[in-house]
Parts: structure tokens; sequence; C-alpha cells
């Protein structure tokens, strides 16, 4: 029997740890704002929201989205702000709890939107963890060599499976329930 090249366990192993860090910065940096750990924290207000149609040419039916911008003020010392964004779609003249980031983009802090965040900042944990030795040690992985290590990688993997999998049903039962 034919094992895989060292090369296409590579690659597999690169998509895999570029996967995670692309689904791991977002799970961060939005689960962080989205609990109000970091950025400034304050109030915003909607101004006004955007109705932005995403239908294609030839008639077909896409979901719409909104945008929504307004007033940000500090809750501590500083001025107010202008003309910054929010994550969500809310009626104007809505004002609620928020934490900015540098680049002006609200989140309203929320800790069930926080919980689904972290689930994905786990999996992408998952995807680096199965990704990384594959980069590391190539088709060599798969040999008695490393048997001990890849005995720590499945129960590591299968610790943050389950504690994805975990955050994830709470953030859906409250989504649902609230």
């Amino acid at each position: 029997m034919r094992g895989t090249s060292g090369a296409a366990v590579r690659f597999g192993g690169v998509l895999l740890v570029l996967a995670g860090l692309v689904l791991g910065v977002f799970g961060a940096g939005i689960s962080s704002h989205a609990s109000g750990a970091l950025g400034t924290r304050g109030t915003f207000t909607v101004e006004q929201c955007e109705h932005l149609s995403t239908t294609q040419r030839g008639g077909g039916r896409g979901a719409d989205s909104v945008h929504c911008s307004g007033t940000f003020r500090p809750s501590g010392s500083g001025e107010a702000r202008k003309g910054l964004d929010i994550d969500r779609d809310y009626e104007t003249g809505r004002s609620v709890t928020a934490s900015c980031d540098f680049l002006g983009v609200c989140y309203k802090i929320d800790r069930v939107n926080a919980c689904g965040w972290f689930a994905g900042l786990l999996a992408a944990l998952l995807l680096m963890c199965l990704g990384g030795p594959g980069i590391i040690h190539g088709a060599a992985w798969r040999t008695e060599r490393y048997k001990r290590s890849r005995t720590i990688q499945r129960r590591l993997a299968r610790g943050l499976f389950w504690s994805a999998l975990g955050f994830f049903l709470v953030y859906v039962v409250l989504r649902v329930a609230l």
C-alpha cells in the first residue's frame, strides 16, 4: 500500500493552519469586543441604516444586508465620534452598549454573541492543532516514531472539538431562548 507523500501532507497542513489563522483572528477579535474585554466601551446611537440589495442580475433573489452607522460616546472621558459603523442591524435612534475598535467599527456588547465567536476561536485552535504537525514532519508524522505525539495530538484535538461544540451549543440555546 502506497502512502501519502510528504509534500501532500505538508500542503494539507498549511491549508488547515491558514484556515485556523483566519478563523482565529476573527474569533479572537470579535469575541473580545462582543464580551467587552477589548476596545473602548460606551454608548452607540444609531443615526441611519442603509439597506443594500445583494440581488444579482437576472432577477435572482438574494438576502439584503443592512449597514448602520451613528455616533459613539465613550463611557469615560473622550469626545463623541460620529460616522462609525456597528456590527448589526438596528432601528434608527436606538442606543446600545458597545465596544469600538481602533478602526472605527463598534460591536454591541453581547455575551451570547461572544460565546459563539469563542466557539469559533476554539475551532480555529483545533484546525491549527491538526495541521501544525503535518507541516513540520510531513508524512513522517504517521510513522511509529511519532506514535506518542500523535496520541497527545488526538487528546488535544478531542478536547478542543468538544469544547468548541459545547460553546456553540450554549450559543445556539441562548440565542433561541433570548
